[in-house]
């Protein structure tokens, strides 16, 4: 007759949840052993997340999981800019010279005299946004993309002041493209981390 504790080890491990035996009670599942972090509240983990791509699972005290994604994404989101340069971080809000987009913004009391003008990120921040949509994917890769859209847009000013050449001139076709893919995929990656860590902190509080 098979021993029913080795039928259900077999089932675990292939389940890829192997066994762990311990010494007073017998054995427990790796995922009931899993170390239990300090923080679980979600929204704590979630910004973490963000931060730090894979540190909201460090806060769960799943290390190996957190240290692979981050390095994962962060790789990802590093070869993109190194594959297509720093100009693939295309900052909505600005044009090509690193320049504010300025837009007017009518105003129906004011008749007479020229109509005021704002930057087009403040006065129309959604329709400003989605002219390039793939920085959303690219934001979500956290700090590393707002230290990365800083250097894009003082690279993308001239050297010489009046000058229509960029200091650092984008790059075109399907460099541009490679580049502009994996960071958006690095921060789409990273939003799913955050996602699915979020979750898991909301099952521990549970």
């Amino acid at each position: 007759m098979v021993n029913a504790h080795y039928v259900e080890c077999a089932v675990l491990r292939a389940c890829s949840a192997p066994c762990a035996f311990l010494p007073n009670n017998g054995y427990t599942s790796a995922a009931m052993t899993e170390r239990t972090g300090f923080f679980s509240a979600p929204p704590l983990v979630a910004v973490a997340g963000w931060i730090v791509p894979g540190a909201g699972y460090l806060l769960l005290g799943q290390v190996a999981r957190g240290v692979t994604i981050g390095v994962t994404i962060l790789f990802l989101f590093i070869a993109g800019v190194l594959i297509g340069g720093i100009r693939v971080i295309d900052v909505p809000g600005f044009t090509s010279l690193g320049e504010k987009k300025i837009v007017i913004k009518p105003d129906p009391d004011k008749l007479v005299g020229p109509s005021p003008r704002e930057w087009s990120l403040r006065a129309h921040p959604l329709q400003t946004v989605f002219e390039k949509p793939w920085y959303v994917g690219q934001v979500l890769a956290g700090p590393i993309c707002l230290a990365a859209s800083y250097l894009s847009v003082e690279g993308a000013k001239p050297e010489n002041p009046g000058a229509v050449v960029s200091r650092v001139p984008p790059s075109h076709a399907r460099v541009w493209e490679i580049g502009t893919l994996y960071t958006a995929v690095a921060g789409m990656l990273n939003l799913l981390a955050i996602i699915d860590s979020s979750y898991r902190a909301g099952r521990k509080a549970t």
